[in-house]
């Protein structure tokens, strides 16, 4: 199955957060460390990302639960090709909407998804049963 993003919206979004970041002073000389608040990554002495908003390379990525997600299911060969899903996040929120042939299918894709570190609440309101 292919997972895609608006790549609009996606580079939109990057680039905010960029610019966000430059402004609040931090950038990508910016090191990150584990904080004992399991919640938060302390990113300098002065700055934490959220684990839903930490990207693969340690930098902060509004979107970077919702890419760990799509990642894991196009890893998942029995559910790969069978559905077109769209994956988006609202902090650990993660929305899912597209098209599935059957509710076997949607709870392999579920239980994918609730394996996925940092996922709270699941939403599969836009997804359809062919």
């Amino acid at each position: 199955m292919k997972f895609t993003f608006s790549k609009l919206i996606l580079t939109s979004v990057a680039i905010v957060a960029t610019l966000t970041l430059a402004a609040c002073g931090g950038g990508s000389d910016s090191t990150s460390t584990k904080s004992s608040d399991s919640n938060t990554v302390n990113v300098s002495n002065k700055k934490t990302i959220a684990p839903e908003k930490l990207g693969a390379n340690g930098e902060y990525d509004e979107n970077a639960l919702a890419k760990k997600v799509a990642k894991a299911l196009d890893s998942v060969p029995d559910i790969n090709g069978l559905a077109k899903v769209y994956v988006a996040q609202q902090g650990s929120a993660i929305f899912l909407k597209g098209n599935v042939p059957d509710r076997n299918t949607l709870e392999k894709i579920v239980s994918v998804v609730k394996s996925v570190q940092s996922v709270g609440d699941i939403n599969t309101d836009g997804i359809t049963l062919k």
